[in-house]
């Protein structure tokens, strides 16, 4: 069957989302995606996902209405175009029901309440319970109604290579004279997060940086907007030894990623990436579980 997975964002959520693709996709389903353009570098090149559907963001949210309308309607257009079977709401917030709901699809999928809010569960004819304790078995739950009931196997995750940008943090940290070649393995530690709640405070992560230096072990500090450029800085100035990162596109973050021995983040896309490209890790959880 061709299936149309709705999951619009944010980073660590379409991370979250991947193994249940890789589940369609192992029972022989065809798999398409709707996402926002700033995450389809994400799905982009695996088998597993043979078509991306890229809403654009930034162009829609300073779109005059009838500019916006027009936008819509073409994506919508180019969603039927490739007559789905069935459409998994993998999401459940209204946004993402309204592709759910036009995508021309003959079968609804999604959560139910209250995983499912802002009237989005009324546009599924099957609503998935939430059972599962961990987010991405409840994601992997959405597929069960056309996977009979089961699934099978681990998490897989089918992740873009990124060969070029593993070379490129390769040759980054070799710069910094850590070059993995020669056995180096860096920790590395992710300042910032998308909520300012989950966000590690910046004493605690300065303290952590000088325990790193005292025990010899290479820090490097891995950042993405300004604010978390200024709070690397910061760190850098009270721990001068701690490497920050240059700028990244999310393809060399994973590039970088990969070649740490341990990474340390906060509840937010860089942690559930290194999950996925198989990095151990230390997550810093606050106020969610």
């Amino acid at each position: 069957m061709r299936v149309l997975i709705v999951r619009l964002g944010a980073f660590g959520d379409i991370i979250h989302t991947l193994p249940l693709a890789a589940d369609l996709h192992r029972a022989g389903h065809t798999i398409g995606w709707v996402c926002e353009d700033r995450w389809a570098c994400v799905l982009e090149g695996k088998p597993a996902i043979h078509r991306i559907h890229q809403v654009p963001r930034k162009t829609l949210r300073n779109a005059q209405v009838a500019q916006r309308w027009l936008l819509l309607r073409r994506l919508i257009r180019d969603i039927r175009g490739c007559f789905y079977d069935v459409v998994i709401d993998a999401q459940g917030l209204a946004k993402s029901a309204l592709f759910a709901a036009t995508s021309g699809a003959r079968h609804r999928i999604g959560h139910a309440r209250p995983r499912s809010r802002e009237g989005a569960w009324l546009v599924a004819e099957r609503r998935v319970p939430v059972v599962a304790e961990h987010v991405i078995d409840q994601q992997r739950a959405l597929g069960l109604p056309i996977l009979h009931g089961k699934t099978s196997g681990g998490w897989v995750f089918p992740l873009p290579s990124w060969s070029i940008q593993r070379l490129w943090a390769v040759e980054w940290l070799s710069s910094q004279g850590l070059d993995p070649r020669a056995g180096s393995r860096v920790l590395i530690l992710n300042v910032g997060a998308g909520w300012p709640t989950k966000v590690w405070p910046q004493e605690r992560q300065s303290a952590f940086a000088q325990m790193c230096v005292e025990r010899g072990l290479p820090l490097v500090l891995v950042w993405g907007s300004p604010a978390e450029n200024d709070l690397a800085r910061a760190i850098v100035a009270a721990c001068p030894a701690t490497r920050m990162a240059p700028p990244t596109t999310i393809p060399q973050l994973a590039g970088l990623i990969a070649q740490a021995g341990v990474l340390v983040s906060g509840d937010t896309g860089p942690l559930h990436l290194g999950l996925a490209l198989g990095v151990p890790a230390v997550g810093l959880f606050g106020p969610v579980p």
